[in-house]
């Protein structure tokens, strides 16, 4: 299987849909993580590196590279309302193998969009399409095992336990153990 680009998809669900983000995006998005660091900053590790509308769009840059080179993309998670979409927040692939058939997934949700099945069913979008399009055959969460939303996100979307990764992440000086799921293609 080759991979050579992360086709620009939009993905759309009964509640949410799924859009690539784009320069004009960038201060919407700085917006929601300021509103939401201290949320964001309990189990990720780049909030505190996101300090301007210039710090967004440096990552929005490197997400676009990714998408280029067929090893990563990011989708801004768009819920609907009677007003247009409001920026929710953001779902990823990464680590993208196409010899393995296999990626990484991860994301998040500012505080005020939490609760509402936003993550489950932006998750349940990408999985078909990581499956169906891209032609992946398996997906991987880690979450820290004190992250019980987002782990119950990835069960709610067929992910499967398959163990702890004991020390996976260093955040703020302090170890945390993940757990990994994965989902398949035929589960």
């Amino acid at each position: 299987m080759i991979l050579d680009e992360i086709p620009e998809t939009e993905l759309p669900g009964e509640r949410v849909v799924l859009r690539v983000l784009h320069e004009p995006d960038a201060a919407g998005l700085y917006r929601l993580i300021d509103a939401s660091r201290e949320h964001l900053s309990r189990f990720l590790p780049w909030p505190p590196d996101c300090n301007s509308v210039e710090d967004v769009m440096d990552r929005l840059e490197t997400w676009e590279m990714q998408a280029q080179m067929g090893n990563g993309a990011c989708w801004g998670i768009f819920e609907k309302t009677a007003g247009g979409d409001n920026l929710a927040g953001c779902i990823f692939i990464g680590w993208v193998h196409p010899e393995h058939r296999s990626a990484t997934v991860s994301y998040w949700l500012g505080q005020n969009f939490i609760g509402r099945g936003l993550a489950t069913e932006s998750l349940n979008l990408l999985c078909k399409f990581c499956f169906d399009t891209l032609g992946l055959n398996r997906l991987e969460i880690t979450a820290a095992v004190q992250n019980y939303a987002s782990i119950g996100v990835a069960r709610r979307c067929g992910f499967k336990e398959e163990g702890v990764s004991r020390d996976f992440e260093c955040l703020r000086g302090k170890f945390h153990d993940h757990l990994r799921l994965s989902k398949l293609a035929r589960d």
